[in-house]
């Protein structure tokens, strides 16, 4: 047989780790200067309009597959 698994203990750990990991993406963005958050912020915003300029349209692969 599997393992007991009391649900309402799942659900306070799960809660628990997930504010965890928010702490320590917060500690990590205050032990930075203005121009680290700024930079960091450009690097995400760029490589997010990359990856959609890259992206293909429903329309664009409907139009492929009739030629």
């Amino acid at each position: 047989m599997g393992v007991i698994v009391n649900l309402r203990e799942f659900r306070k750990r799960q809660k628990r780790n997930q504010k965890q990991a928010e702490s320590s993406e917060k500690r990590a963005l205050t032990g930075q200067n203005k121009a680290d958050r700024l930079r960091i912020a450009n690097e995400k915003e760029k490589a997010e309009r990359h990856l959609t300029s890259h992206q293909i349209d429903q329309s664009e692969r409907d139009g492929d597959e009739t030629a």
